[in-house]
């Protein structure tokens, strides 16, 4: 158990920003045994880990065995993908998902982030290359666009409810459960159209996760959240089943959350790297993108 677990507090700590010291007193232990226990010298008791877990808000089986071994799965294959407009956008994309996989994809502006989302769900068709989908695209593809695709003219729960129904996921007790975890439950009568930026990017992610997934494709979903909207967001998706792909530059979180970062460069994969392979090498991912996206 140690060497998972005490990947996993350590990281849970710090993505709490809770010091050594903090989780000790939450915990009415001292702060060497929080350090014994992330050096893996000592193991907590059984009533300990229970208190782990309610401190940190996660099941037992997260906090003991997490997501550090990524799933053999492979879930999604691009073969020798091409697309051009009046020019090439994507060139020669050769790529391998597997399962609980979190991937950033990054890259400059223009570079065919957006073009590669875009053919994978399929509202582009590659010119030439294969992608194969290791699960119907249909009912386990979920997706959540930059822009908010929402109806102003619903309410907030007429709008999760018609989202569940096309799901075929609808119960009054999962759109109750969904706002209240959304935060969102004192707003539920509300129209959409009178909901602040943050609301409506929490409600497109409450959409785009009301069913369960095997691939969840996030294109700069923080942009427009305010700073309460964007930890709970990075925290929610962290726990989800699935495979996860998100075009951002939210770096910070990258070193947080994520397990592989892909750099697209003039329609090309120029790097894909392990997140524990950059770190260990003593660089944030904000170092290691301004080095490797450098003309």
């Amino acid at each position: 158990m140690k060497n998972v677990f005490s990947s996993q507090l350590i990281k849970l700590r710090r993505q709490r920003n809770f010091s050594q010291g903090a989780l000790a007193n939450k915990m009415f232990v001292s702060r060497q045994s929080i350090s014994k226990w992330e050096n893996g010298e000592s193991e907590p008791s059984i009533d300990k880990l229970i208190d782990l877990s309610d401190v940190f808000n996660v099941d037992l089986n997260y906090l003991l065995i997490g997501k550090n071994k990524i799933s053999k799965e492979i879930i999604l294959k691009i073969d020798s993908l091409y697309k051009s407009f009046n020019k090439p956008v994507l060139k020669n994309i050769n790529l391998k998902i597997h399962g609980n996989e979190r991937i950033a994809l990054l890259g400059s502006n223009g570079t065919g982030k957006s073009t590669l989302f875009k053919t994978l769900i399929g509202i582009e068709q590659p010119d030439k290359g294969k992608i194969t989908y290791n699960f119907n695209k249909h009912k386990n593809l979920n997706v959540m666009p930059q822009q908010d695709n929402l109806i102003n003219d619903l309410k907030v729960n007429e709008h999760i409810n018609l989202s569940s129904a096309i799901n075929k996921s609808y119960s009054k007790e999962l759109t109750n459960n969904l706002l209240k975890k959304f935060n969102l439950f004192d707003n539920k009568n509300d129209y959409v159209s009178s909901l602040s930026g943050g609301q409506k990017r929490k409600l497109s992610l409450l959409i785009s996760v009301i069913r369960p997934s095997k691939l969840l494709l996030l294109d700069e979903p923080t942009v427009g959240m305010d700073l309460d909207t964007i930890d709970f967001f990075w925290r929610y998706i962290d726990h989800i089943g699935g495979a996860v792909i998100t075009i951002t530059h939210d770096f910070n979180q990258i070193d947080k959350f994520f397990s592989r970062v892909i750099l697209i460069k003039n329609g090309q994969i120029s790097q894909d790297a392990s997140v524990d392979t950059i770190h260990s090498h003593n660089q944030t991912i904000e170092q290691w993108y301004r080095i490797m996206n450098k003309e």
